[in-house]
């Protein structure tokens, strides 16, 4: 066994870099303007790649998407509240579905603090087993338009 592996790390240690770092540490809350400028960047994404950054309208948009591809309650990296529950409508009559999922993409769309509010254009059966749907969500940053496909197939 290292050294290495043995390393205890008390309170009296490295004093002088915890001071440093405490002061670093916004504890009266004057650097929030700075973390609410930032709410928005994140990673722009292109083809499965990270492409640089992005901000405000285009990370939005990327927001809106990743909310109506992740299915809810199943992924234990994402609060309870991030998501949707489109899989709750496999196997469902199609009226009862075109009713729920207006409902369901409000209600995840909605959690995002940043949505304002959502308008449905159309919801629209294009097979057996699948709907359309098409609308504006309006953000903080604008308008963003949706067109989103449900599957209601079991496979």
């Amino acid at each position: 066994m290292d050294d290495e592996d043995n390393i205890v790390v008390t309170d009296d240690d490295d004093s002088e870099d915890n001071a440093e770092l405490e002061d670093d540490i916004d504890t009266d809350g004057d650097d929030d303007e700075s973390l609410d400028d930032e709410q928005t960047l994140t990673f722009k994404v292109e083809n499965g790649r990270i492409r640089g950054k992005v901000d405000e309208q285009e990370a939005m948009i990327q927001a809106i998407d990743k909310i109506l591809r992740t299915e809810r309650l199943v992924f234990p990296i994402y609060s309870d509240q991030y998501g949707n529950d489109f899989n709750d409508l496999i196997g469902k009559n199609m009226a009862f579905a075109k009713v729920e999922v207006e409902r369901m993409l409000k209600e995840a769309l909605l959690a995002d603090e940043r949505v304002i509010d959502l308008k449905l254009d159309e919801v629209m059966q294009t097979a057996n087993d699948t709907l359309v749907i098409r609308g504006i969500c309006i953000t903080v940053f604008g308008d963003i338009n949706i067109d989103s496909e449900v599957s209601l197939d079991e496979s």
